[in-house]
């Protein structure tokens, strides 16, 4: 019969292996938002690194400025020549299957022109394409995904409302999409198939072909925390993420 030592050991070990589980098991279930993250940047540091550690960085054009953000630092364009432009494998995943985007905005101007904000488009025609455009005069954040001018999800623009700091979020499932305002969900559209957005272009930011044709001008403001996911985010998830970083938390002025 085992003695009373190695009964103990035995126990110590069972017991020491099952804490090491739970306490793994609660770090993957605390952070369920890092599942599929493909490209993460949190400009703390001034520049477009990816800091998910998947190496799809960011070039910054013009002169684009370190400002306060919605946690730490985010970047601020001047609206006339500042844009950034992502590499690597961020760019594989707009195609046909699903993905989300993330990010915080804090706009410095209203203007009667559209401002450009994130966009995968190689021309200004609507084909093969997503881009997204902060549209005051409509009174919406102006929301793209399409295959064609006839295949394309319909009724994707949120209504926005002027002033302050702004998230939003794009999810592409299936043949389904959805987009949110501030962690809710304002609008669904759906297709009976899906749309395939697969093109040459860049990811970027304020720098949508359409400037060039005058349909629009590069954003003026803050953007803070991108987030790019190769899934669909589930909607309480989209929630979880507005949450960590709420706008009402957010210093509204910035000195330094």
């Amino acid at each position: 019969m085992p003695t009373n030592s190695r009964i103990m050991k035995y126990l110590f070990s069972v017991g020491f292996c099952l804490l090491v589980f739970l306490a793994t098991s609660s770090r993957i279930v605390d952070d369920p938002l890092k599942e599929n993250l493909v490209a993460y940047y949190s400009f703390n540091d001034c520049d477009a690194r990816d800091d998910s550690g998947n190496g799809s960085h960011g070039q910054l054009f013009g002169n684009v400025q370190c400002w306060c953000g919605i946690e730490d630092d985010g970047l601020l364009f001047d609206g006339r020549q500042d844009f950034v432009e992502f590499y690597g494998i961020v760019n594989n995943y707009f195609t046909t299957s699903d993905f989300s985007i993330s990010f915080y905005i804090k706009p410095e101007q209203f203007t009667f022109f559209a401002q450009s904000l994130l966009s995968k488009r190689e021309v200004c025609t609507e084909d093969r394409m997503m881009d997204m455009l902060l549209d005051y005069r409509q009174g919406v954040l102006d929301t793209k995904v399409h295959q064609t001018e006839f295949k394309y999800y319909s009724g994707l623009s949120p209504k926005i409302s002027p002033g302050g700091w702004m998230h939003f979020a794009l999810v592409r499932s299936g043949s389904e999409a959805y987009t949110y305002i501030n962690g809710e969900m304002v609008n669904r559209s759906m297709r009976c198939s899906g749309v395939d957005i697969s093109n040459n272009a860049p990811l970027s930011f304020a720098n949508s072909p359409c400037i060039k044709g005058g349909r629009g001008q590069r954003f003026k403001g803050v953007l803070d925390e991108l987030r790019v996911f190769d899934r669909a985010l589930k909607a309480e998830e989209v929630k979880a993420l507005y949450d960590q970083h709420p706008i009402e938390n957010a210093a509204q002025d910035c000195y330094s």
